[in-house]
């Protein structure tokens, strides 16, 4: 008897693991529902246009599932945003750090961001509307900086692992660069956004080479 009940402890304790692992599978999954339906609410409907309602629907779920997962529509629009301007981040990070020369890294993230445009013009809807959404609201606005000074980071290290590697100087601070260069990619993708024809698909990558080339020099002895 004590042979069979010391057998059946183990699987218990293997069945509860195996639930709960299929709880948080099912958990999971359902946040990946709700985040994939408020990319496109947010991007087609806006902040204050998208509701939980029609976020919840899109997913599948009732408004439940969602207030069960996420704080509110607010908390659900940053955790959005901060998981898409990271996966975005890397995407350029990855495709900079392969290249060999300052103007590669330069028009290789220019093509990269631009691509990215192209392939997901929501996303600069989204990012537009997270912007507005920041500068509206004064007491959302922090955790809004928060997310873009992510970019900003990733910019920097890039453009500091850059200088450091091709033993270069910079004219400016590379903090202020890195905005610079934030500022260009906005700018850039609104104009091809809004009229395809009139922003040639290497523009960015020829204008950061231009401003890599007088920010820079060569490293003095």
């Amino acid at each position: 008897m004590r042979t069979a009940q010391t057998a059946a402890g183990p699987q218990r304790a293997a069945e509860q693991a195996s639930a709960r692992m299929t709880r948080e599978q099912s958990k999971a999954n359902t946040r990946e529902r709700l985040l994939a339906a408020a990319r496109g609410a947010f991007a087609s409907s806006g902040f204050h246009g998208a509701s939980v309602e029609e976020i919840a629907s899109r997913a599948g779920f009732s408004t439940g599932a969602l207030y069960s997962n996420f704080d509110g529509k607010e908390d659900l629009f940053l955790v959005l945003m901060e998981r898409e301007i990271d996966l975005h981040a890397r995407e350029i990070a990855q495709a900079v750090s392969v290249r060999e020369s300052v103007a590669e890294r330069a028009t290789g993230g220019a093509r990269q961001w631009m691509t990215m445009i192209e392939r997901e013009p929501e996303l600069l809807l989204l990012f537009m509307e997270f912007w507005a959404y920041g500068v509206r609201d004064t007491k959302v606005r922090p955790k809004v900086a928060a997310r873009f000074a992510q970019v900003r980071r990733m910019l920097t290290k890039l453009i500091e692992d850059g200088v450091r590697e091709f033993e270069l100087e910079l004219e400016i601070p590379a903090e202020q660069l890195a905005v610079a260069i934030d500022a260009l990619a906005d700018g850039i993708a609104r104009q091809k956004l809004a009229d395809p024809g009139a922003v040639p698909d290497e523009l960015m990558g020829r204008v950061l080479s231009l401003l890599f080339s007088a920010a820079t020099r060569p490293a003095s002895g």
